[in-house]
This record gives C-alpha cells, sequence and structure tokens, in this order.
C-alpha cells in the first residue's frame, strides 16, 4: 500500500473534468460587452487556460475600455461562470470514470485550477467530485498564473507528493506547460482545434479523451 500512496494524479479542471471553456467564453464576451468591447468566436483559443485576471488583462491590452476595472470585470465574469455552471454544465467524456478508477485504486487525487474558488466549488458541487479529492488547489493563490509552474508545485507540495512522481491532466497548452515544468508526467487533452497542431508533442501522452486512459498507462507513466 505504501507503494501505491507514492504516485499521485493532478487534475485540471476547465475543459477537462467539465465542459467550461464555452461558459468562460460566454460570460467574458458578455462582461465585455458592457465596456463596449466586441469579442469575436475565432479569438477564443487566446485566454484558454489562462487565470481569470489574466485573461481580462490580455483583453484591457488589447482594447482598452473605461467605465469599469478590471476586477469588476473579473468579478462579473466569475459570477456569471459559476451560475453557468450550475444551470448547464456537464462533464467531459471520461471524467467520472477515470475518478472512480482512481479512487478505488486508492491513488490520491488532487485539482489544481486556474479557476478560482467559487468556479471551482461550483464544479465540484455539479460533478460531486470533492470527496474524492484530497487537495483543491487554484491559481489564484500564486503569484504568477499558468504557464508558471508555482500552481502544480503548490498542490503536490499539499498532497505530500513529489512532482515527479505525478501525473497531470491537461486540456490547455498553458496549462500543460506549467506541470511539465513542474517536472510531472503530462497527459494532455487538448480541444479538436489544438490536437490538429504539434503543440502538445513535449507531453508524456496525448488522448482524445479521458475514456482512452487505461491501467496499462497509469503502470507505464508512474511505475509502483
Amino acid at each position: 500500500m505504501a507503494a501505491l500512496m507514492n504516485r499521485a494524479v493532478i487534475f485540471d479542471m476547465d475543459g477537462l473534468l467539465i465542459d467550461s471553456e464555452p461558459l468562460w467564453w460566454r460570460a467574458g464576451v458578455e462582461a465585455l460587452r458592457t465596456v463596449g468591447v466586441q469579442l469575436d468566436d475565432r479569438d477564443v483559443s487566446e485566454t484558454i487556460g489562462l487565470r481569470t485576471d489574466a485573461a481580462v488583462a490580455h483583453w484591457f491590452g488589447r482594447y482598452p475600455w473605461t467605465g469599469k476595472t478590471q476586477l469588476q470585470i473579473e468579478g462579473e465574469v466569475t459570477t456569471r461562470v459559476a451560475e453557468l455552471i450550475r444551470d448547464s454544465a456537464q462533464p467531459m467524456p471520461g471524467a467520472r470514470g477515470l475518478v472512480d478508477f482512481l479512487h478505488q485504486q486508492r491513488i490520491p487525487m488532487g485539482l489544481c485550477s486556474s479557476s478560482p474558488y467559487p468556479v471551482i466549488d461550483a464544479v465540484l458541487a455539479k460533478l460531486q467530485l470533492r470527496e474524492c479529492l484530497q487537495v483543491v488547489y487554484s491559481a489564484e493563490d500564486e503569484p504568477f498564473g499558468k504557464p508558471h509552474p508555482g500552481a502544480y508545485l503548490s498542490c503536490a507540495a499539499r498532497m505530500g507528493i513529489t512532482p515527479q512522481r505525478c501525473i497531470a491532466f491537461e486540456d490547455s497548452l498553458p496549462g500543460a506547460q506549467s506541470a511539465k515544468a513542474a517536472q510531472m508526467k503530462v497527459v494532455a487533452v487538448p480541444n479538436v482545434e489544438s490536437a490538429k497542431t504539434g503543440n502538445f508533442d513535449f507531453c508524456d501522452a496525448r488522448l482524445d479523451s479521458l475514456v482512452e486512459f487505461t491501467p496499462r498507462m497509469l503502470a507505464e507513466l508512474l511505475p509502483v
């Protein structure tokens, strides 16, 4: 049993466990529209995987606005996303099955998300995951968000696991870069558009969905 406890899995959240990236985009578009910023759906990939403050700062740098502070826009986006998640968000394919499998194997699990805690809480309640997770950590507690490795390093430290003994599951490029910089094994599950590129070639595995992750892959990535 001790050998099994010497390895862990850390999940990203948005777009990985729950289909919330479209909800983040919708909330951001709605909030920015109140200050006269009109975003096009072709812009969506520019801020996937970033903390809310970084995403808002990105758009402010592109389209400076007046009337509301960036902090106000962040708050509006966070509140709206949590509301949308409670109302309509769905788990990503294979998410629940993988969590259940790892729980049965007594593999410690953590969550390391760029989302603020109100959104994380909404997701965990929606998917009923909190009891399965040893640590829930937000990059909002870090000086820098993903792709900086700080959030993953802090999450692993709180779990009492060395980063080299962790598998991180990520859907976004900044998130995958963050986990790899933390010296973790990285399993990428990118969206359809991102999967067409070679951007995730540095990862240890790349899947079309979490359904494809197998016990054999677990053993190969983190041998007992």
